[in-house]
């Protein structure tokens, strides 16, 4: 299954909260950009992510009215919240949002 590997699942999560680049979601999730590529192109395959289309920067939301009838949404609706992991990653997004509105890096 294409959502059977945690670091897609933490993709979906981070995804289903605001629109990313892979740039954006390597830096976030602490991974290389090469591999967040690899499974944002499996997911976006599997109509779970949907881009923009603006290459070469295309940002990325969750899907949840694809062909899959909510299976995505249901997936990132089980992620557990107090997972430390998942938490994390929220932290950090948010993190990354407040920097980009302030105009700097983070």
């Amino acid at each position: 299954m294409t959502a059977a590997h945690l670091d897609r699942l933490r993709i979906l999560g981070l995804c289903a909260h605001a629109d990313l680049t892979v740039s954006e979601l390597a830096e976030i999730l602490d991974l290389r950009r090469e591999r967040v590529a690899r499974h944002v192109r499996m997911l976006a395959r599997a109509d779970f992510l949907c881009g923009n289309g603006q290459r070469p920067l295309s940002s990325y939301h969750l899907n949840a009215g694809g062909k899959d009838g909510g299976l995505v949404q249901f997936l990132v609706d089980l992620l557990p919240h107090d997972d430390g992991c998942h938490k994390r990653d929220l932290e950090r997004l948010e993190a990354v949002q407040d920097a980009w509105s302030k105009g700097t890096a983070a």
